[in-house]
């Protein structure tokens, strides 16, 4: 699919990738409109997973949960969401492990399953370009870098990791506005954790991200850091539950729902 195709209504991006027309990376689609990563527990795992998003707001900014066990709606961001179908790729765990990475999960949807939603870094790029900045490094051809680095998060239960984080290279002028950018906003995902030495975070090669791709930092600039919700998955893999569903990373469910409804909350 042409990424220039990409900018359009979010009912229809979500009808190509259901009709199997489209299985890559949504990452700079539809730009105004929230993009969420996706977890899909059995009930057993939910309550403690809805705790350690909320005691971990600024990485897992949980946007919204199915309603009952088993419903694969998600009304709150889109009347017409169907989540076994989508989202563009998922990836199936068991125990933690990697098993299967698929574009449809309806054969293997359980009743049991509860879905949690978690808003993406895409929604401050919304709101860098509004301030004027260049985000154009993060587009369906391009990922910002992430990383694991070595901050925890809080542990619930079986859930617990070390934050993920995705880096933007900025001078010390751009470092000030991103930062005014994200307080006014208060967007998720607005306020960096860090700038300066990646290695202060445990970060030591900025060339290998374990996530995304690699970006050039010029000399003028340097890497400024911002949590990211792939944390949740981090602590998913650590957590180990029987069974577990999340979208694979960069492939987001893209919603209804407008970034600007995301400010000032």
């Amino acid at each position: 699919m042409d990424p220039k195709a990409s900018l359009t209504a979010p009912n229809a991006i979500r009808e190509m990738i259901r009709a199997g027309d489209y299985s890559g990376p949504t990452n700079g689609f539809v730009p105004g409109f929230t993009q969420c990563n996706i977890v899909i527990l059995p009930k057993a795992y939910a309550f403690d997973f809805q705790k350690y998003c909320q005691n971990n707001h600024d990485c897992c900014p949980l946007l919204a949960t199915s309603i009952n066990e088993g419903d694969f709606r998600l009304d709150p961001l889109g009347s017409n969401i169907d989540i076994r179908s989508d989202v563009p790729k998922y990836r199936v765990l068991k125990d933690g492990q990697l098993v299967d990475e698929v574009t449809n999960i309806t054969k293997i949807w359980r009743t049991d399953f509860v879905t949690f939603a978690l808003a993406s870094y895409v929604a401050f790029d919304y709101v860098l370009n509004t301030f004027g900045f260049d985000t154009s490094t993060s587009s369906p051809a391009h990922t910002l870098p992430m990383y694991i680095s070595d901050i925890p998060s809080q542990p619930v239960g079986p859930f617990k990791s070390n934050k993920v984080v995705c880096l933007r290279p900025m001078d010390t002028k751009e470092i000030i506005r991103a930062i005014q950018a994200g307080s006014i906003s208060r967007v998720p995902h607005g306020i960096p954790v860090h700038f300066g030495n990646p290695a202060d975070i445990g970060i030591n090669n900025l060339s290998k991200p374990n996530f995304g791709d690699p970006i050039f930092i010029p000399e003028h600039k340097q890497p400024v850091f911002w949590t990211t919700s792939l944390t949740a998955h981090l602590a998913i893999t650590r957590a180990a539950p029987e069974l577990c569903i999340i979208n694979s990373p960069q492939h987001m469910l893209v919603t209804d729902r407008p970034d600007m409804d995301l400010l000032i909350q």
